[in-house]
């Protein structure tokens, strides 16, 4: 049997691009939703930003959803646009190879570590917190560390084209946020929330780390129930793999092998050598 014919090779019935994204990576695209419809709605219910972005006084006056909540505010369309870039490049593989309930746990484990952190950095300062960044850098972090160690391209200003491996983004990125942190301390302050971002990245790394040792696999028995009621009931697995149909008896095996694990287990419970065999059968 061709492994084009197995139930997690089969591709989807027709529907609605936006209907199918919604089906297959919910987490994300609430996400998305919620931030776009938050944003606007800020632009003209001014009591919004009092009640839920992060400050001292916030958590002092027992404010503590604010911890959260503060996420999905934003400054201006720039800054939610680049987040919500960021968002969706990097979190909709994330949430692929993890599910949505491990990609939010990721998500709002660096929404919140990102704000206690800049918290304890910024005590006294009189200034406020909003923006997802801490969130999406905390998928950033987990995003590289999973992704298979090939160059990924991506431009610069939307205009330069660059390839990197995930392990050296995250590296640059990492050290970019530090010397600005520090760059921070040294100027009395700046309009970027640095120690935000590195504690995002800080819990980013941590959520990996207790994931592949298997501390969040509870998550998976949660929740049940669909998480958008109109995603079609899908079959357990994507259609999303095409590799070569020269390859050998023995390959194709292996490739129905691993691919049941993926559909199984997820891709974060592969080994860096099924990873690179799956590369290699990609090309």
């Amino acid at each position: 049997m061709s492994i084009y014919d197995r139930d997690y090779m089969r591709s989807r019935k027709p529907e609605s691009q936006l209907k199918q994204k919604f089906a297959e990576y919910p987490a994300v695209c609430w996400l998305i939703f919620v931030n776009i419809g938050i944003f606007f709605l800020s632009i003209f219910l001014g009591f919004i930003y009092p009640l839920f972005a992060l400050s001292v006084d916030s958590v002092c006056n027992g404010m503590i959803w604010t911890f959260f909540t503060y996420a999905f505010l934003h400054g201006d369309m720039l800054h939610i646009l680049f987040n919500l870039l960021g968002l969706y490049f990097m979190g909709i593989p994330l949430e692929r190879w993890l599910g949505w309930r491990k990609f939010l746990a990721i998500y709002f484990a660096g929404v919140f570590l990102g704000g206690l952190v800049w918290l304890g950095i910024s005590w006294g300062s009189g200034s406020v917190l909003v923006g997802a960044s801490a969130g999406v850098m905390a998928v950033l972090a987990a995003f590289c560390l999973l992704f298979p160690p090939t160059p990924i391209t991506f431009l610069i200003f939307f205009i330069i084209p660059v390839s990197v491996k995930p392990i050296t983004m995250l590296k640059i990125v990492s050290a970019i946020e530090f010397i600005g942190f520090l760059s921070s301390l040294v100027s009395g302050g700046s309009d970027i929330a640095y120690s935000a971002h590195l504690g995002g990245l800080g819990a980013g790394l941590v959520m990996v780390e207790i994931i592949k040792r298997g501390g969040l696999s509870f998550l998976d028995n949660i929740g049940k129930y669909k998480f958008v009621k109109f995603a079609d009931k899908k079959k357990p697995s994507s259609a999303d793999f095409k590799f070569k149909v020269n390859i050998s008896e023995s390959d194709t095996d292996e490739i129905d092998r691993i691919l049941a694990k993926v559909n199984k287990e997820g891709f974060v419970s592969l080994t860096d050598e099924e990873r690179e065999f799956l590369r290699r059968a990609n090309k």
